[in-house]
């Protein structure tokens, strides 16, 4: 009696784990299907390639061919900073003013 117990035991495991090993089989195929290839990767890596160099040598303004993109960029970068910088600085000041007082020195006659 013992014994067939275990043989139905033993089938229960078998199904349950051959559903398991199919459930694991079926994410690694879907996880393969979205992993980009080598071939994708160069193609995309030639391609920003070029389209940096599109960037560099486009003839917008006599500014642009004057000034390199590095220094552009940077000097970009330095102006955003000094505005936060400054409205930083008036928005402490906005909060330090707590009346604001309005004088007539015209007096009518």
């Amino acid at each position: 009696m013992t014994i067939k117990i275990l043989e139905h035991l033993w089938v229960l495991f078998i199904a349950v784990g051959g559903w398991m090993v199919n459930q694991l089989m079926g994410k690694i195929s879907d996880l393969d299907k979205g992993k980009a290839s080598v071939d994708d990767l160069i193609h995309l890596k030639k391609k920003l390639y070029d389209l940096d160099k599109r960037v560099d040598t486009l003839d917008h303004s006599t500014q642009l061919r004057l000034v390199p993109r590095n220094e552009l960029k940077s000097d970009l970068i330095l102006l955003h900073d000094r505005v936060n910088q400054l409205s930083q600085k008036v928005c402490e000041k906005e909060d330090r003013i707590k009346t604001i007082r309005v004088k007539n020195e015209e007096k009518e006659d």
